[in-house]
Order: structure tokens, then C-alpha cells, then sequence
């Protein structure tokens, strides 16, 4: 075929050729579809195909046992051969021409439409193993098997004639059957990159090292010529030396190679002997090629239909959700991309906008009709948790079987993590506030990488804090961003800071006075059911109040309502959130004995009856209702002693509310430099 000459025929997208003959093809698709080389016009034929009849033939199967043949040149009425009243089933092996070859109870029988009757030959064998019919070879075919006990390399291949039915030829072959090329006269495979060529009539046989990949190949032949690569060198293919289909000298063994395609995806032997190929070159693109010997003896390629399929690796496209979200401490498989097909090396780097901060995930595959690429991210970047927001990604990548050029591609997606009562930081994991002996706020964000809460790094959010004998985690108090705190002045005037999710605060807005007469103060648990937190507070003569959230920054609290008493029994208490698994959130409180206490939420601003914890934590001077520390969906308590802190993972049942403890590194050795923790 000479450059730039048109192909009036057009091979159908994402199909594979089945089966050919003198007047069209068979391919294999979306659709089942026969098209003729006279003006490229197509048939849809149902039911599945049964094999290469290297015929206008087209045999399928359209029940189980119904088989139908279609001469596909003259379009007449088909061929039934119906074998639906046996019981047993008869699978499709092969086909001949008008011949089936299908299996039964072991058996291979050869099956034909003779008149109106039905005529089976069985040939003369029981195949009992691994068994496969791979190759028609001028009214003969090449069966494989094993027998149970065979050794991987004692395959066995027997030659049978399509019209008696007779074994005329055994060859021991091996185990890779689709490996394995035959003709009237020759046999050839390639193992572990050597091609083994064996004559059939006196069994002569040379081996020749060719390649040094041990990558899976197939052969054809063609004269005194052996096709080989890849069966599917586009899309399997890791290496350049396998990928193209080349043409190798058989008179030399091998070591003349002459390119064909730059890849096979599948290919069919015509009743001539030529091949079709389901291939590509650089000159005339993706389609259907006719590779037969020219006037010179030499395998050349002819264009027989031209496909709209891309060759190349594709521009990557982002196909994962957006807001990418990470869930749980164990990776999460989430950013994806597509590509046409993913047999190439390449690196894909994620940004984030507003800080630079990046990862990179590298990538080598090998995959067949694979598309996609993703990966198993934990949600962190330099060991520490990623922030949230927009990210930048970009992806360079080239090909491992050299077919196309390196591709390159950008985009954009966000990271959103679900709203937390204590991630300032809108990263995912949740931050402590420490004020030190000087007045300075400090931020400590966490991780939880496998079992151990972590420190990730310390912030210094601002100095002044002195002022406040108060400072409460309250949650997102009016919707923004982020979740806010609730401090209270020494004047008894409660302030709201409301968090900006970049670990600070927007300046403090005023509630309101006459906060002074509450000594116990808690937020963050939603403890009224309309999904916004509320406001705990305990006053000298021990009542216990309630001060709903409005959602309203500006008045973030309703009037209040007093909802216990005896509560002066109490020296701490703590809004946790929902621990137990229910929707409402849950409240904690010690006694002076150091016992802890469990009251649960019912959703109606009440709270039910206490559970006992259990004794000793007045070991603590702080407990912190820290957040889902350990990202399992339930909200977990930070301990803070003398001796270190201490994370309760939250065990999610309302009788044994907290797991045991477990050490943390968060404050090692410096909890008396702080006076207050929130």
C-alpha cells in the first residue's frame, strides 16, 4: 500500500477480528458484526461466535446447545444444527469451514449438517485434562491437552482430520498453548525468547536464543517466515523488543527480522494462509491488515480497514470524585485517572494551592485492558495530614513498549475533609490547643498513621490569651469553615472565635455577659438532634444548663435551659460528641473521687441516666474531647496528666464506652508548660 491511499472499508472501534473469509470479517466488539470488503457495509449477527472458520462461514452459538452457521456470501437462510434435546452440554471448540468442533463429556466430536440430519464423528481419544483446540490447518485441527499428572512441559498436541476424524500426528508441545503455531508442513513456538521450529514430517528440530525478555509471544507463519510479538502488544506489552509484530527468517532461524506492525492486538490465518491483523503502523494508523508475502518472498503489510482507535497512551483524564475525600487511617483508594491504556511508566504529583505542599506517587504497569490508574492515598504529605482545598495535579508518562509519544497532562480537583470538632487546620485530623505561663495560644496538629496518635507539627496562634479563664472547643458554631472556640474573660463575658480553617481565628465576637456565675463550661456535642452543637455550663449551686446552637454566628446560643442538677459533684465535664454510635452527642464527667461518668444524649436537649466508667482518672488535669483522633467515625478522649497524655479510643457501645488507654508522644515531657488544654 503505497502513503496517503484512502481505505474504503472501516474496522469497528474497541474490536477485535474472529474470523475472515474471501468476501468480509467477523469482529468482535460491542456488536457481533460482519463487514464486507466490497463497500464496507455491515451485518449485526447474534449469539456468540464460535471460532475462525477461515470461511465466509460465520458459526455462533445463540443457545445452549444451538448453533447456527451464516454463509456470509451468498446471505442465506442459516444453518441450524440444534442439540438442545441432549442433556449434557456441548461447548464450542473450533470451526472448520461447515465443521464444529465441540467438546462433550471429554470427548471432541466433529459435528456437521448433512441434509437434515445431524452428523457426529468422535475422535478417537479421551481428553480428560487441560484441553484446548487452538489451530485449523487446512481441513485439519491442532488439539492440546494434558492428562491429570503431566508435567508442565509434557503438553501434548495431536493433528486431527476434520473429515474422518482420525489422529494423523502427536507432537509433545509446550504448556503455553497459544504459543504454539502449526502448518502443513511446520511447527514453531517462543519460549523464554527462544523460537523452537520443528518439521512435521521428520520431526527435525533447531532452537534458536533471540530476545532476552522472558515476556509471553506468540507466533504465526507465514511461508518461510515466523511472525512474532505480543498477542496483544499494544495494551500487554512492556518492552520494545516484544511489542511489534517482525517477520523472522526461518532459513537463518530466526536471526533476519524484518518489522511488520508496530503491534498486534489479534489476528486470524485466511484459507491462503495470509494473515489479518488487528494492528497499527506509524505510517497508516490503527485498522485491519492483510500481511502475506510479496513478490520477493518477504511478509508485507496492507491496510484493509482503517479504525478511529488512538494508538498512543492517550491525555490522562482525571475520572475520580471531586471533592476527593479521605476516609479512615488505612489508604483509601480515591484520585483516579484514565488513560487509554496503562502499559507505561509515569509520575503523578498532587499540589496543593495555597500551601505548595506536594506528593508524588510514581507508576509502572503492565495490565491488560486496563485503563485506569489510582492510587491507595492515606490523606498525608511528608507524614503529616494534607490539607484541604484545591490541588493542582500533573501527570508526564511514557510508554514501556515504545508505541506512541510520552503525554503529559494538568488538572485540578479539591480535597474535602468531613467537618471535625477539633481541625482548625480543615486538614482531616484533629488539632489540641496548649496555652503556655505566658499567655500564648498553641496549635498541635495529630496523626494517626497506624496505632499510635502522633504530634504533627506545633503552631503558634497568637499571644494574649492570658485574659481568658476559659477556652472551650464548641465546634462550628455558625457554619463557616472550620470549627470555632468559646472563651470566657475574667469579667465573666463569654467571646466566640470563630475558626478560619487555616489553623486561626477571625477576631473574637462578643455573646454576651454575666457568664461568670457558670464554673464548668462545655461544647461540641449536639446534644438537641438539629445536627448544630450546643453549649453546656454548670453553675455554683450545681444545676446543669443547656444553651442550644442557633447556626448564627452573630447569637450563636438560644436561651437557655436547665436541663440537671447535683452537678457540683463534678469537676470536669466534657461534651465528647457522639461515642457510642448513635446520633445524639454524649457527655463525660468526673466526680472528686476521680470517677468517670458516661450520660448519654436522647436527641431532645436531655440526657439519660449515668453509666459508671470507671476510676482513677483523677490522674488527669485535662481531658480533651480531642475528635475522631483515629479517623474510625467516633469521637475518641485525650487525657493530659504529669506524667503525659493518654489517647480513650471511643469503642463505640455505651457499657464500655472507651478502649484502654494507649500512650501518646503528643506533650511528652512538657505538660507543665502548659495551663490549660482545649
Amino acid at each position: 500500500m503505497t502513503a496517503g491511499q484512502e481505505v474504503p472499508v472501516s474496522f469497528p472501534a474497541e474490536s477485535e477480528i474472529v474470523s475472515a473469509g474471501k468476501t468480509g470479517f467477523l469482529t468482535q466488539g460491542e456488536k457481533l458484526l460482519w463487514t464486507r470488503y466490497a463497500d464496507g457495509s455491515t451485518v449485526e449477527l447474534p449469539g456468540k461466535p464460535v471460532g475462525n472458520s477461515r470461511s465466509d462461514v460465520v458459526a455462533v452459538t445463540t443457545a445452549r446447545n444451538v448453533f447456527k452457521l451464516y454463509d456470509m456470501a451468498t446471505g442465506g437462510e442459516p444453518v441450524t444444527i440444534d442439540l438442545s434435546a441432549d442433556s449434557s452440554t456441548y461447548t464450542p471448540a473450533a470451526v472448520d469451514g461447515s465443521t464444529l468442533a465441540l467438546w462433550y463429556l471429554g470427548e471432541l466430536r466433529l459435528v456437521r449438517k448433512e441434509g437434515d440430519r445431524v452428523v457426529h464423528t468422535t475422535v478417537a481419544r479421551q481428553y480428560n485434562g487441560m484441553r484446548s483446540v487452538k489451530y485449523v490447518i487446512d481441513g485439519e485441527l491442532a488439539v492440546a491437552s494434558t492428562q491429570p499428572g503431566d508435567a508442565r512441559d509434557s503438553q501434548q498436541m495431536d493433528i486431527v482430520d476434520t473429515s474422518t476424524g482420525s489422529i494423523t500426528q502427536s507432537f509433545a508441545v509446550p504448556f503455553y498453548l497459544d504459543r504454539v503455531a502449526a502448518t502443513d508442513k511446520t511447527m514453531a513456538w517462543f519460549e523464554d525468547g527462544t523460537l523452537t521450529v520443528r518439521d512435521r514430517a521428520t520431526g527435525a528440530t533447531t532452537k534458536k536464543q533471540l530476545i532476552t525478555t522472558t515476556e509471553w509471544m506468540r507466533v504465526e507463519l507465514l511461508g518461510g517466515w515466523a511472525l512474532t510479538g505480543q498477542r496483544r502488544g499494544l495494551d500487554e506489552a512492556v518492552s520494545p523488543e516484544t511489542a511489534p509484530l517482525v517477520a523472522r527468517s526461518l532459513k537463518d532461524g530466526g536471526a533476519t527480522v524484518l518489522p511488520v506492525l508496530t503491534h498486534r492486538a489479534s489476528s486470524v490465518v485466511e484459507s491462503d494462509g495470509a494473515l489479518l491483523v488487528r494492528g497499527g503502523t506509524k505510517e497508516h494508523g490503527e485498522g485491519l491488515y492483510r500481511i502475506a508475502l510479496n513478490a520477493d518472498g518477504v511478509p508485507a503489510a496492507t491496510l484493509v480497514a482503517a479504525s478511529d482507535d488512538e494508538t498512543g497512551i492517550g491525555t490522562p483524564r482525571y475520572t475520580g470524585p471531586d471533592p476527593v475525600r479521605i476516609f479512615g487511617n488505612i489508604p483509601f483508594v480515591i484520585p483516579r485517572w484514565t488513560f487509554n491504556r496503562t502499559n507505561m511508566t509515569a509520575e503523578f504529583t498532587l499540589r496543593h494551592n495555597a500551601t505548595g505542599k506536594k506528593i508524588t506517587f510514581p507508576y509502572s504497569g503492565g495490565y491488560r485492558h486496563h485503563t485506569e490508574v489510582n492510587f491507595g492515598w492515606d490523606g498525608y504529605i511528608d507524614g503529616t495530614p494534607a490539607p484541604g482545598g484545591a490541588y493542582t495535579w500533573e501527570v508526564t508518562a511514557t510508554p514501556l513498549n515504545g508505541i506512541g509519544e510520552p503525554v503529559h497532562g494538568t488538572g485540578t480537583f479539591t480535597l474535602a475533609h468531613n467537618p471535625e470538632l477539633h481541625d482548625y487546620t480543615s486538614n482531616g485530623s484533629p488539632d489540641v490547643l496548649a496555652r503556655d505561663s505566658a499567655g500564648r495560644l498553641w496549635r498541635d496538629d495529630t496523626s494517626y498513621p497506624v496505632v499510635k496518635l502522633n504530634p504533627a507539627g506545633r503552631s503558634l496562634v497568637g499571644g494574649g490569651w492570658e485574659a481568658y479563664d476559659r477556652i472551650e472547643a464548641a465546634g462550628n458554631l455558625g457554619g463557616g469553615k472550620a470549627p470555632d472556640l468559646v472563651t470566657r474573660d475574667k469579667a465573666g463575658v463569654l467571646w466566640l472565635h470563630e475558626g478560619k480553617g487555616d489553623g486561626t481565628f477571625a477576631p473574637r465576637l462578643k455573646v454576651g455577659g454575666g457568664w461568670g456565675v457558670y464554673n464548668k463550661i462545655a461544647g461540641g456535642s449536639d446534644l438537641t438532634g438539629d445536627g448544630r452543637p450546643d453549649l453546656l455550663a454548670t453553675d455554683r449551686a450545681g444545676d446543669l444548663w443547656l444553651f442550644p446552637g442557633t447556626g448564627n454566628l452573630n447569637a450563636p446560643f438560644s436561651a437557655r435551659k436547665k436541663i440537671g442538677w447535683g452537678w457540683g459533684v463534678y469537676n470536669q465535664i466534657v461534651a465528647t460528641g457522639n461515642i457510642v454510635g448513635d446520633t445524639p452527642g454524649d457527655l463525660v464527667a468526673r466526680d472528686a473521687s476521680g470517677v468517670l461518668w458516661l450520660y448519654l444524649g436522647n436527641g431532645n436537649g436531655t440526657l439519660t441516666r449515668r453509666v459508671k466508667i470507671g476510676a482513677g482518672w483523677n490522674e488527669y488535669t485535662h481531658l480533651v474531647p480531642i475528635g475522631d483522633a483515629n479517623k474510625r467515625g467516633r469521637q475518641d478522649l485525650l487525657a493530659i496528666g504529669p506524667n503525659g497524655s493518654y489517647l480513650y479510643e471511643s469503642n463505640g457501645t455505651w457499657d464500655r464506652p472507651f478502649l484502654p488507654r494507649s500512650t501518646t508522644s503528643l506533650y511528652a515531657g512538657e505538660t507543665a508548660k502548659f495551663n490549660e488544654f482545649s
